[in-house]
């Protein structure tokens, strides 16, 4: 640990006996490792983990996730919600086949060439992976240093930034740079949580700023958030039933780009504004359902009987699909009320 931060060193032996056992740290590898940091980003480890296990076992290397459909992989990302991760990693892995001889990037300027690939997970990738002496920030390391070094900036504005990218540079271990990497990232998730730190049990206690001033709750600082946009959505729920066949429904999957890419749905509208619809004959609803930018108030409108939806456009790819068939990728405001739908569809 020669040259390491005085804190830095610290943590490390904190490390050495408080590190998670996950399943790509044992032998990082570049292509799990990859897999890992896009599968964890708004997601729970414990959740992130199960989901890992099967990508690697339908996709174990690069090549095989390449010559996926889209709609196998959107199949297995089903439930993990943030779908662009799935359309990014897809279109990454086919860029780097095609373009690279399925060859993984080994630096952070090589990983950022990729589709949906940021300063972190570059970052990440390439410190843990070959030793690249980068500093990773994510929410965690960004909260940790806020408070170490009691940051009065908001961390999400131009001079609390560059405060916290300046004081990450500092504390990475130039010989061991993923460990030491992990080690703050580490400390972050366990021990410096956002809202009950326990800092009795943090072995930077003696160093942080923050607690000796009496600021850590009030770290780090940021900017107010803008309120989410009030949109409408009403669903036209085109449903049918022909002799001797199931219950369907017209489904469409919706274009790559915009909301809810790749995924499938029923035809929509959405208007801005929160308005109430109800007075419409079936209508069903209303549904609330907040996207990091939006919030929708959704309606459902039931159209029984033989029908035509009508949508010939080519990024419609509309199709009937049985009502009971539970392999759809449906977005998760329809997901989470898909029983409901469900009967609805079938009883009337």
């Amino acid at each position: 640990m020669e040259g390491a931060h005085p804190s830095t060193r610290k943590l490390l032996q904190w490390y050495k006996s408080h590190a998670r056992e996950l399943p790509w740290r044992a032998h990082p590898e570049p292509y799990a490792t990859w897999l890992s940091e896009v599968i964890l980003q708004q997601t729970r480890i414990d959740t992130g983990t199960a989901y890992w296990h099967r990508f690697m076992e339908a996709f174990p290397t690069v090549q095989d996730l390449a010559s996926a459909s889209s709609e196998e992989v959107m199949a297995l990302w089903k439930g993990l919600g943030y779908y662009s991760r799935a359309r990014n990693l897809h279109a990454a892995a086919q860029f780097i086949v095609h373009n690279s001889s399925g060859k993984l990037p080994q630096d952070v300027e090589g990983w950022k060439a990729l589709p949906g690939v940021g300063p972190y997970t570059a970052a990440a990738i390439s410190s843990i992976c070959f030793g690249e002496a980068v500093p990773v920030i994510d929410g965690n390391v960004q909260r940790v240093l806020a408070r170490l070094f009691d940051i009065p900036d908001p961390v999400d504005r131009k001079l609390g930034k560059a405060a916290i990218e300046c004081a990450a540079e500092d504390l990475v271990d130039p010989g061991q740079p993923g460990i030491s990497n992990q080690a703050w990232m580490e400390l972050g998730a366990l021990v410096c949580k956002p809202r009950n730190p326990n800092c009795d049990h943090c072995p930077l206690t003696g160093d942080c700023l923050a607690r000796s001033r009496g600021t850590v709750l009030e770290r780090p600082v940021k900017q107010p958030k803008k309120r989410p946009k009030e949109v409408t959505v009403i669903f036209d729920v085109h449903v049918q039933k022909n002799d001797g066949s199931p219950w369907s429904w017209w489904i469409e999957r919706r274009p790559e780009k915009g909301i809810w890419g790749g995924l499938e749905a029923f035809p929509l509208t959405m208007t801005d504004g929160h308005s109430n619809p109800k007075e419409e004959a079936d209508l069903w609803g209303p549904v609330e359902h907040i996207l990091t930018h939006r919030r929708m108030n959704a309606w459902f409108r039931f159209i029984h009987g033989p029908s035509d939806p009508g949508h010939d456009a080519p990024e419609n790819q509309g199709q009937w699909a049985p009502v009971m068939d539970g392999s759809r990728t449906w977005p998760r405001l329809i997901d989470k009320v898909l029983n409901d739908l469900q009967r609805r569809a079938v009883e009337n």
